[in-house]
């Protein structure tokens, strides 16, 4: 007996310390030859340590996992499992993203191809079904319209662009340099690679020496991390905001517009998106205007009159328009903008502000409040007196899901509602060029997983009494 129990544990030993190395060994393969060494921050995501902290969940909660995954699988299903040979690994150990300083707001990814003809038969049958052209060259790469998403490969490995601006060009640097010239770290002893080894977080962002971290927890996920910016102070160590006692969504930020390089930074990302143009207001325009400094709540809901126009006959058989006022159940909302003088005359020049009302909002009507220092606007008609408040945070956001759904309405966020509680999340300019992150995002359920109560709750389809 003695004996028979000696060779059971040597044998888990052995297998404690066999896991151990390929965990180990993990960890760094496969994260090398993965970020271009000029890479300006990198994003890691890592699989493998979602998939233990499900497994772990799932031996201390089976019932629940029992009751909700489907362990049915047809023969078919296993059929294709096995015919289903890609040439790459799509799902790794751990999967890290990174930026560029010349391509800005863009992802990319590299990954690694283990079969090249494989990946090529797997690549044009994806592709062609998605419409989307394939280009040879130097390396073959194709330019997704639809999700934004640039592919670029060669025999070796894959690159991706996840590029809102859909450009080959702006990208083909980078791939040049990934594909062609081999430029990827593949030396553990990297800063980048060190702090992603390092660490067990289902998600690790890296820049310089800024790490934020993002766990997902029973009940909660939890982001926390310290951030350095270029400068000391970049950020106001506190900060006057108007405040909505117990809304069920508050968001107050200040970017602090006197910093140039903010100021250039947030008019860069205002280009991109098309409802300034379409509004007819400049991006560079309204920053310059403003003191960088936002505030945004949601609380209860509100009557407003609409009108509709219908079309009638008269006896003359002309078609007459009719208009008919209707009152509708919108949330009441209040966006305020501090900023200069300037700001509200170019809203109301370039049309944006029409008889009291933010034409460019057309959901809801949001009147025009008159106050000294803000630009103001919200879904109630009647003036309320919302007291300024000082914080010591430059970035705040918090919400009740419940409530929030309460107000809003939105089609079909009945179940996120049901799963989800509270978010919360606060930057905070300390001393020096430090910024501190902390936040949290809160369940019903606080013995499950988060992740697997959002995956497993959102799949659940609306049942037909």
């Amino acid at each position: 007996m003695k004996k028979f129990l000696k060779i059971n544990l040597s044998l888990l030993g052995i297998a404690v310390i066999g896991y151990f190395i390929y965990v180990q060994y993990q960890k760094s393969a496969s994260l090398k030859n993965r970020i271009h060494v000029n890479a300006d921050s990198v994003l890691k995501v890592g699989f493998h340590d979602f998939q233990k902290s499900i497994l772990l969940d799932a031996l201390s909660s089976p019932m629940f996992y029992w009751d909700n995954a489907d362990f049915s699988s047809s023969s078919k299903d296993v059929e294709d499992k096995k015919e289903d040979k890609k040439g790459i690994n799509l799902k790794p150990y751990s999967l890290v993203f990174y930026t560029m300083k010349e391509v800005k707001n863009t992802l990319f990814t590299t990954l690694p191809i283990k079969d090249s003809e494989a990946f090529n038969a797997y690549a044009l049958a994806y592709l062609t079904a998605k419409k989307v052209t394939i280009i040879e060259g130097d390396y073959t790469y194709a330019l997704d319209e639809k999700t934004k998403i640039i592919y670029a490969w060669n025999n070796e490995n894959l690159a991706i662009a996840y590029a809102p601006k859909k450009s080959f060009e702006l990208c083909k640097p980078v791939f040049d340099d990934v594909l062609l010239n081999k430029k990827l770290i593949s030396d553990t002893g990297h800063p980048y690679l060190k702090s992603l080894i390092a660490a067990d977080d289902h998600v690790t962002y890296v820049k310089d020496s800024s790490v934020v971290h993002l766990n997902f927890n029973d009940g909660n996920a939890y982001l926390s991390g310290v951030m350095y910016t270029a400068q000391p102070k970049e950020f106001n160590e506190s900060m006057k905001y108007v405040a909505t006692p117990e809304a069920s969504l508050l968001l107050y930020m200040d970017a602090n517009f006197s910093n140039t390089a903010h100021a250039s930074s947030v008019t860069d990302l205002l280009k991109d998106f098309s409802f300034f143009e379409k509004n007819n207001i400049e991006a560079d325009s309204l920053v310059a205007k403003s003191t960088g400094i936002v505030s945004l709540a949601v609380k209860g809901t509100t009557l407003q009159t609409d009108s509709i126009v219908t079309y009638e006959y008269d006896d003359n058989f002309d078609k007459v328009a009719t208009v008919a006022l209707q009152e509708k159940e919108a949330p009441s909302i209040f966006l305020n903008i501090a900023s200069d003088t300037t700001l509200k005359s170019y809203l109301k020049k370039q049309g944006a502000i029409e008889n009291g009302v933010l034409k460019a909002l057309p959901m809801y009507l949001f009147y025009e409040k008159d106050t000294t220092s803000e630009v103001s606007f919200a879904t109630q008609k009647e003036t309320l007196n919302h007291p300024f408040k000082t914080g010591s945070y430059f970035f705040s956001l918090s919400a009740n899901f419940k409530s929030l759904q309460k107000d809003l309405k939105i089609p079909k966020a009945d179940k996120l509602a049901a799963l989800l509680k509270t978010v919360r999340i606060n930057a905070q300019q300390v001393e020096g060029n430090k910024i501190v992150l902390e936040g949290s995002l809160t369940a019903e359920n606080n013995e499950i997983n988060i992740i697997s109560q959002l995956y497993f709750g959102l799949q659940k389809t609306d049942s037909i009494p």
